[in-house]
């Protein structure tokens, strides 16, 4: 007679046997709907910039401080990708976050000691500014789910955690003025973009 344990052991082998291939086709939809999330984050220096200025902020953060701010991130990015209304004209919304990345860059640049609380916050908006600006680039399709939207949030999340470490082991130094001549570029790049994109709508 066979045991209760084999024949569970016979279930499962049989119930895997028999699944059909769209179940493999369906996960391998799913990673390659994160992956495409992931190069749309890595590749799109608006969105990937904005994640990088706000971990500079960090200054002698340590890492449950650290961590909470990642899920701040990441909660304030899903979100505005999953279906915060975004205010007023759409278009306008990259202007916002070119005129935003510039003031991030600022902070840096003068090195001022933010309060970890005040960073916790400026770490959120960015999450949710940065997920109104993507908009309809991560674009939910029913092979894929949200797959997109995961992937794109995980990458945030897997460069600002780093990136706020290295930043608050090095609170000042010549690492630290590495940072703000790297923020001052960065805030001189997003003005002259603020600029062209005035004068492409006028």
């Amino acid at each position: 007679m066979i045991s209760a344990r084999r024949s569970a052991l016979l279930l499962v082998v049989g119930a895997a046997a028999i699944s059909p291939a769209a179940s493999a086709h369906g996960e391998a939809d799913l990673l390659h709907g994160m992956l495409d999330g992931a190069v749309l984050f890595f590749t799109e220096l608006e969105f990937l910039l904005p994640v990088l200025m706000v971990a500079l902020l960090a200054r002698r953060h340590r890492l449950r401080p650290v961590m909470i701010q990642a899920a701040a991130l990441g909660i304030g990015l899903l979100v505005a990708l999953l279906g915060l209304p975004v205010p007023g004209d759409p278009a306008a919304v990259g202007l916002y976050a070119r005129g935003y990345l510039v003031a991030l860059g600022l902070l840096v640049v003068f090195n001022l000691r933010l309060h970890k609380g005040l960073v916790l916050v400026l770490v959120l908006a960015t999450g949710t500014l940065t997920g109104l600006e993507i908009g309809s680039a991560v674009i939910v399709d029913p092979a894929t789910g949200f797959a997109p939207v995961v992937g794109f949030a995980f990458s945030a999340i897997c460069l600002y955690l780093p990136a706020a470490l290295i930043a608050s082991r090095y609170p000042e130094g010549w690492q630290r003025i590495a940072m703000r001549v790297m923020a001052s570029w960065i805030a001189a790049i997003a003005a002259i973009d603020i600029a062209f994109m005035i004068v492409g709508s006028g």
